[in-house]
């Protein structure tokens, strides 16, 4: 029998890979209480451009993860992983402007920026870097780009002549976009952005609108946030003589999409799909018996392009069943059973404060758990 685990990352908790060992270990407690003999669980981990975008790519193959200081979302250091992978360098906004790097009471939209993740592509540019994929999810900022753009050496001066600094509310006073500090190579260097994000910058369905309260904007200010962004989009057909913002996927990871379409020549693919073709996902599915996968919160949006619903596009094709582990589900999750997914759990045994829950050490034993019990019980059915 071939079990293949594909699970996404916990958000806040616990990585991919760690889920997936934890699938591992519940179900190969359930095999030795059965007398049962699986002969393989390939353990793949995967990501739709958010956290864990670097492992999920790395993994299983001879690339290697590295970390390196950068300006972290709330303007202190911390410390980011990247993976080397032959001549490539995949990076994600999560280990630099995460939502997870910032607890939610210290969020601060006015004040969080992507300037970490300009300094480490700066520095793999002049360590002789030139093709990168940028995991563009999980992001705790919505300043367009505008930190990452100065970190590259792009200069936005007011009507005086001077730089402003990297913080959203700079933009207003932009008056000219001056570029004879950026590296002359990154003109050389191709952007492969992994997102399954397809808003434009603004308006409606923008950044701001959709994605801005789950990162600390106030309904009361998303319209002067999306005017921000406007104003900049503006000043930016200016300089290139080129609209950018309404372009699909300008407005992921609050507005990096924008930046790298217009400032970095950068191609927006899906994130899921991409992964997909480098890991042979229609292969390794086709080769099993059962898929389980899985996520930090299952609902109706799982349907919408996330792992779930793009893993089981593809185990319909090949009519294999599909199992999904979540953290939670809500009410509308049973919506996920009209897309492909057969059956869904929650790892939520017990009652506990959100902090306790996340807590890794608790989330990977509730795992094993839940994955133990569930192959035991498919085992049983298997045999009726």
């Amino acid at each position: 029998m071939n079990i293949l685990v594909a699970m996404d990352s916990f958000k806040g908790s616990v990585s991919s890979l760690e889920a997936g060992e934890a699938v591992k270990k519940g179900i190969q407690a359930g095999m030795k209480s059965l007398h049962e003999e699986v002969l393989v669980i390939d353990i793949l981990p995967v990501a739709d451009g958010g956290e864990g975008t670097v492992e999920a790519f790395v993994a299983g193959t001879s690339g290697s993860i590295k970390t390196a200081i950068v300006t972290g979302p709330q303007g202190k250091p911390i410390e980011a992983r990247y993976g080397r992978l032959g001549e490539r360098a995949i990076l994600e906004v999560a280990e630099t402007s995460g939502i997870t790097l910032v607890k939610k009471a210290e969020q601060d939209p006015w004040r969080a920026t992507t300037y970490g993740l300009g300094e480490l592509i700066r520095r793999l540019v002049q360590e002789g870097q030139r093709e990168f994929l940028i995991g563009l999810g999980g992001s705790v900022t919505n300043d367009g780009g505008f930190g990452m753009l100065q970190a590259l050496g792009y200069r936005f001066l007011d009507k005086d002549g001077q730089a402003l600094s990297h913080q959203i509310c700079e933009m207003a006073h932009i008056a000219k976009i001056e570029d004879s500090h950026v590296p002359i190579e990154l003109k050389d260097c191709q952007f492969i952005v992994a997102s399954d994000v397809t808003n434009p910058l603004s308006g409606e369905q923008g950044a701001t609108a959709i994605f801005g309260p789950q990162k600390g904007v106030q309904p009361a200010e998303v319209e002067t946030f999306d005017g921000l962004l406007q104003q900049f989009a503006q000043q930016t057909k200016t300089y290139l003589n080129k609209d950018f913002s309404r372009k699909a996927g300008a407005g992921a990871a609050g507005g990096l999409g924008f930046a790298f379409l217009a400032y970095l020549n950068g191609e927006i693919l899906p994130g899921f799909q991409r992964l997909a073709e480098e890991k042979h996902f229609d292969e390794r599915i086709k080769a099993s018996d059962l898929v389980i996968t899985g996520e930090g919160r299952l609902d109706a949006q799982s349907v919408m392009g996330k792992v779930p619903s793009a893993l089981a596009k593809i185990t319909r094709k090949y009519d294999k069943p599909l199992i999904v582990i979540a953290g939670s589900t809500s009410e509308d999750a049973h919506q996920c059973n009209d897309h492909g997914v057969d059956a869904y759990f929650s790892i939520l045994h017990s009652l506990g404060t959100e902090e306790e829950l996340l807590y890794p050490e608790n989330t990977l034993k509730s795992i094993q758990q839940t994955a133990e019990q569930l192959f035991r019980f498919y085992q049983k059915m298997k045999a009726l």
